[in-house]
């Protein structure tokens, strides 16, 4: 059964994500691995760029109308030092130099900013974790949804402090490869549990209230990893 659609999303809004560009590198990447299996092409050679996607993530994310400068450039040096070590052209010892001067930048920026509360005020989300974790809390009132995208690494998102109108359920589609996704919700939603896992678990232990008059609908596939819905 298909999730219900948002009213107010056009049918035809079609736009470049991150988690798009991970699903687009993962079919490429089944699809070299079989003809690899063939014998028809050296799955190896194509293997070696596999950082290009990496890049292409940062650059989506440099591109989008939200402000993530300072993430997508972290995506994208990362993904090109990656493609230096694959190329052979440095070793694993300049990556973690590279990782180190990066770490380093970050502490000295942020000691010229004002603090900030992590806290996610847009109506829809549109999160990606690469082998690393994240929390996001969420406080809009016009909730609607999104999307969360855990390869290996981990997310927890907070909604607690969040709502949407009634009669209009909020859809948020997951996906988590060697990771694992954390979703909190009110218990005056309720949850609906559209997942599928293999070799991995997808769970809703969210307890909601008699009458809850919001919903949400949460689907995905969690590919040995794990997607859990809680209070």
């Amino acid at each position: 059964m298909n999730p219900p659609m948002d009213p107010e999303q056009p049918a035809g809004d079609f736009r470049v994500t991150p988690r798009l560009v991970v699903g687009l590198a993962v079919m490429l990447a089944g699809l070299v691995l079989a003809l690899d299996s063939l014998g028809l092409v050296d799955g190896g050679v194509f293997f070696r760029f596999w950082p290009l996607a990496l890049v292409a993530i940062g650059v989506v994310k440099l591109m989008s109308p939200a402000r993530q400068g300072s993430s997508a450039i972290v995506w994208i040096v990362a993904g090109i030092a990656f493609l230096l070590v694959t190329l052979g052209r440095m070793s694993f010892a300049g990556v973690w130099a590279l990782i180190i001067f990066a770490v380093g930048a970050n502490i000295a920026w942020k000691a010229f900013r004002p603090p900030t509360v992590p806290r996610e005020s847009s109506s829809a989300l549109d999160i990606v974790q690469f082998m690393g974790g994240t929390k996001t809390v969420v406080t809009t009132q016009d909730f609607k949804g999104g999307q969360a995208t855990a390869v290996m690494g981990g997310c927890e998102i907070d909604l607690r402090s969040a709502s949407m109108p009634e009669g209009r359920p909020a859809v948020l589609d997951t996906f988590a490869f060697w990771g694992g996704i954390e979703i909190k919700v009110p218990d005056d939603w309720e949850v609906v549990s559209q997942g599928n896992a293999v070799l991995g678990g997808f769970v809703n232990n969210a307890h909601s209230l008699p009458g809850a008059k919001r919903r949400i609908v949460v689907t995905g596939l969690a590919i040995m990893g794990g997607v859990e819905v809680k209070n």
